[in-house]
């Protein structure tokens, strides 16, 4: 990107956003990832429950992470997937006004984390699915589909109701 066009992009991010909207843009990122994160959740469990394949088993995976207790409880595991939603909903509606598509981004979003994060989780866990499950791998980019199109809605009601200009 040239310096201009930088500049062009910084600017229209700034003037994109109403003064004082720091604390809207938290509260509504905050809200957009913490439905896209149990929709996201729900999802992977119905389809696991359907299909067999472990992608919820994977989606709550901490195993891996050697501070952490061995033994936790679904809802633990699921609130420590939720700090990882959580700030995904406020970056999304952050890099909104420079992207100006709320589709694209969230879709992009998404299927770039669901793609950056199945061959690591699926080489440390010590529980299913294989790297090699393609019926998972699908599931896996599936569920992280249904997560960005959940963002997509606020990004595109963000811009309807003039809280982003793009």
């Amino acid at each position: 990107m040239k310096r201009g066009n930088a500049v062009e992009a910084s600017e229209r991010a700034e003037s994109s956003m109403p003064r004082g909207s720091f604390t809207g843009l938290i509260t509504a990122g905050l809200a957009a990832g913490a439905l896209s994160g149990i929709v996201l959740g729900l999802t992977m469990k119905l389809l696991e429950r359907l299909t067999g394949s472990a992608v919820y088993v994977l989606l709550l995976n901490v195993d891996f992470i050697s501070w952490l207790p061995d033994q936790m409880s679904e809802q633990v595991e699921f609130a420590l997937h939720m700090a990882v939603s959580l700030p995904l909903g406020i970056l999304y509606l952050s890099l909104l006004p420079l992207w100006r598509s709320p589709a694209r981004l969230s879709l992009g979003m998404s299927l770039a984390v669901a793609c950056c994060t199945w061959i690591p989780l699926t080489q440390l866990s010590e529980r299913p699915p294989l790297i090699n499950d393609v019926q998972a791998l699908l599931w896996w980019l599936i569920g992280h589909l249904v997560y960005g199109a959940v963002l997509a809605v606020f990004g595109m009601l963000w811009v309807k109701r003039g809280r982003i200009k793009i």
